[in-house]
């Protein structure tokens, strides 16, 4: 197996740096950088920069923390030399499934409560609306002087007095 051997130039060193002190890089960029920061002074000096910054940092901040993903893409797009993200992916990343799922799934439940509400109070307004026509239609043909009959009768009438016999 060959192994890949790089020329490396002062640019293509400092260009990869960052990604060499924290080792992020294939063994031979590896070993083409440390080759370059040993012969050359001012890529050392660069390197030992960017050290005792990164060191700072750590130290100021006592642990490792999670950057959000806006900020790792928009500073990988910035590396990059490309445009920050702009409306449309914002919008695509706003609606990937993790978060557009969810609110769908509300927004149905919000639907369902909705429409099982107003179809109980359509419910109950046909069928009291359907018993009291039933209930017409079965007093309809009663004896008028039948007791027992009069208590079935929904009238005002028979709603006040007290004398009425109830079955």
């Amino acid at each position: 197996m060959q192994r890949q051997t790089y020329i490396m130039t002062c640019d293509l060193c400092r260009e990869l740096l960052t990604d060499y002190i924290h080792g992020e890089l294939d063994a031979a960029r590896d070993a083409a950088i440390h080759g370059h920061i040993q012969s050359c002074v001012d890529c050392r000096n660069e390197w030992q920069a960017e050290v005792e910054l990164t060191e700072s940092i750590r130290s100021a901040m006592g642990e490792e923390r999670e950057l959000p993903m806006a900020v790792v893409v928009g500073v990988r797009h910035a590396m990059r030399g490309q445009a920050a993200p702009g409306m449309l992916e914002k919008l695509r990343a706003a609606l990937r499934p993790a978060i557009l799922g969810p609110a769908a799934a509300a927004v149905l439940l919000v639907i369902g409560i909705v429409r099982y509400d107003q179809a109980q109070h359509a419910t109950s307004a046909l069928s009291s609306s359907y018993f009291v026509r039933q209930h017409v239609a079965q007093t309809i043909g009663s004896p008028s002087n039948d007791r027992a009959w009069d208590a079935y009768l929904l009238t005002s009438a028979n709603a006040n007095t007290a004398d009425v016999v109830s079955p």
